[in-house]
């Protein structure tokens, strides 16, 4: 396939803007060649009609099963802390969760993000009465829809020792059938120290030595979690194939550990505003050598809003315009798709000869000159507005003409519905 008449931002090496380009699409899923070209007669060609083509979205930390609790409500008085949060909400959802529950939050939540440019998600799931086998169905939605992504089962022992025994048995299960999988990696799901003994933080450990996935664990996103990186570092937990989501509560020795094991910190700033947990410092971050991406904590499917968002936040929270151009831009852009490369082996995130095609057209025709000096304000006050209006992944059209084409969307959401209804009533 033949992807013509496009305006390219390649986010290679060059940081290349191709103001009218073509994309070779190759059989197996890769990008062939970028720029101008010539090509067989009997290639299909696809006129982008001059859209912006991109790289897809990457969303580096989601809860999937969050998707069904959308406008639920809460009985008695609002939640006043984090802890209340978990309790009065997400651990009473995800104790209430069967298995179609699982599956149908996944894919609404699949579609959400497919149609909002992302083609990657690496997701941390929870559904304690419903554990065994709950990979496999958030593995057929994501199937379904058409995208990429990595599954975790977060091992918790707030639900007591049997169901933390089932998590990590639910993860190895899951990680050992994933190596088969093209477009499915898996990492190991761990929920926060504050809610895992040593014990079983050890049994996670010793199981996870032959496997060698990542951990996937929410890291000192509140004050309660404060301490969390001395311990799991002691544990063994904290390694160069780890995501660490949130890192809010930190000290500067903690930011030197993360820097040191080369851990992978995912900033989800929306949720972490929502909760008000506070907000990771970039800065700081940055500045001590952290890799850190960008996520949404199952908070939104836009990840154009989270990019915003830590680039505002970050201003507001030095007090200081200047800063945050460079931190925002490299977590979304740049970081996202070096940690999955460097957890998950694949290799995307940039539009050039052999990487993997994922990407997405954008109803973005800019106003003013564009280049890769002035991109950052493309993005920020222009792409970023933009109606997605395809996205492609590994190769295959997944978002066409706004529509997703492999699941019937008012159908999915109607049965979705359906589900809602019954799991409200559970909750």
């Amino acid at each position: 396939m033949i992807l013509t008449n496009a305006r390219i931002l390649t986010f290679d090496a060059g940081n290349r803007v191709v103001d009218s380009g073509e994309v070779e699409i190759r059989d197996d899923g890769t990008v062939g060649s970028v720029g101008q070209g010539s090509w067989p007669p009997q290639s299909e060609v696809v006129d982008a009609h001059g859209k912006l083509m991109m790289p897809a979205l990457i969303n580096g930390h989601t809860h999937l099963y969050s998707t069904l609790a959308r406008g639920i409500s809460l009985p008695g008085r609002p939640p006043r802390n984090f802890k209340e949060i978990l309790k009065k909400l997400w651990w009473r959802l995800d104790r209430a969760l069967t298995a179609d529950d699982v599956y149908y939050s996944a894919l609404i939540g699949l579609i959400d993000s497919a149609k909002c440019g992302v083609g990657t998600l690496i997701d941390h799931h929870s559904s304690p009465n419903a554990c065994a086998g709950s990979l496999d169905r958030i593995a057929q939605a994501f199937r379904e829809v058409g995208l990429r992504g990595a599954l975790c089962y977060e091992t918790s022992d707030r639900n007591g020792a049997a169901a933390a025994a089932e998590g990590i048995r639910e993860n190895i299960r899951f990680i050992e059938s994933a190596r088969c999988e093209r477009l499915m990696g898996a990492t190991f799901g761990l929920h926060a120290a504050f809610t895992l003994t040593d014990q079983t933080l050890r049994r996670a450990v010793e199981a996870n030595q032959s496997l060698r996935a990542g951990f996937h664990i929410h890291v000192a996103e509140d004050a309660c979690d404060a301490g969390a990186v001395r311990r799991l570092r002691d544990l063994g937990v904290l390694d160069e194939k780890t995501l660490a989501a949130h890192a809010i509560h930190v000290t500067a020795a903690d930011r030197k550990i993360l820097a040191k094991l080369r851990v992978n910190v995912i900033h989800n700033p929306q949720s972490n505003c929502n909760n008000a947990v506070g907000a990771a410092n970039l800065l700081e971050l940055f500045r001590k050598g952290v890799l850190v991406g960008l996520g949404s904590d199952g908070y939104t499917p836009r990840m154009w809003d989270e990019f915003k968002t830590a680039f505002h936040v970050q201003k507001l929270q030095a007090g200081d315009p200047r800063v945050a151009y460079a931190e925002a831009y490299a977590a979304a852009f740049l970081n996202n798709r070096a940690i999955v490369k460097k957890v998950f082996g694949m290799e995307i995130g940039r539009i050039e000869t052999g990487a993997q095609a994922d990407l997405i057209l954008v109803d973005y025709f800019p106003p003013t000159p564009i280049d890769s000096g002035n991109l950052f304000g493309h993005i920020l006050f222009g792409i970023a507005n933009a109606p997605v209006d395809s996205l492609m992944v590994n190769g295959r059209w997944v978002v066409r003409d706004r529509q997703c084409v492999n699941v019937d969307e008012p159908h999915m959401a109607e049965k979705a519905a359906a589900q809602a209804r019954a799991l409200w009533e559970r909750f």
